[in-house]
């Protein structure tokens, strides 16, 4: 312990007891080696860290890969189209007016009711159906044979009505038809008809 006389005078050497106050050898290693180690926990939390927000990424992706469809790019072919001359404009408006109906309805529920006595007719719709982006909830016969060919909307589905009508126009003449009650739980019941 140093005495006031110590303080004063600068030049005095420091006695033994306060030299071996001094850390030794084996003293300093282990604080590094807690550092050390302090550092590699922080760099494996790293590195799991990163792995966990890859492996979410990645995830992610895939699954948003696996759910969605390529939509056809119309853009261009538009543009081109309408600089070429005004009769362009026509076909450019009408590019952009079926790239409207190319809308992907995955989301609403459509049946289909094979109500001409043609076997197999519900399956066939269907198929040109899901080619065209929609997603059909089921098929069947319809409780009654019908002349024509209807589609039944839920009311606030007359986009999806005159979509689907446009998607069966090769095979079918259907009529548009609000009607909650026909539908029930559906947002469109297809009423197919004779040709």
């Amino acid at each position: 312990m140093a005495k006031s006389l110590d303080i004063i005078d600068p030049q005095k050497e420091l006695e033994p007891e306060e030299k071996s106050e001094r850390k030794n050898d084996f003293d300093e290693p282990e604080e590094e080696s807690g550092g050390i180690f302090y550092l590699v926990i922080g760099i494996i939390a790293v590195i799991v860290a990163a792995g966990s927000a890859l492996y979410i990424l990645y995830k992610d992706n895939s699954l948003n890969k696996s759910n969605t469809s390529p939509t056809p790019v119309v853009s261009a072919t538009v543009a081109q189209s309408a600089t070429a001359s005004t009769s362009a404009t026509a076909t450019a408006t009408q590019s952009a007016g079926a790239s409207q109906t190319s809308f992907k309805y995955t989301d609403e529920k459509i049946r289909i009711a094979n109500g001409n006595g043609i076997s197999g007719e519900a399956a066939k719709i269907k198929g040109i159906l899901e080619a065209a982006g929609f997603e059909v909830a089921s098929t069947g016969n319809a409780s009654k044979t019908y002349e024509k060919s209807i589609i039944f909307y839920k009311n606030g589905q007359e986009d999806l009505a005159n979509a689907l009508k446009a998607a069966i126009k090769n095979n079918y003449t259907a009529d548009v038809e609000q009607s909650d009650s026909t539908v029930g739980t559906y947002d469109a019941v297809i009423a197919l008809g004779s040709k």
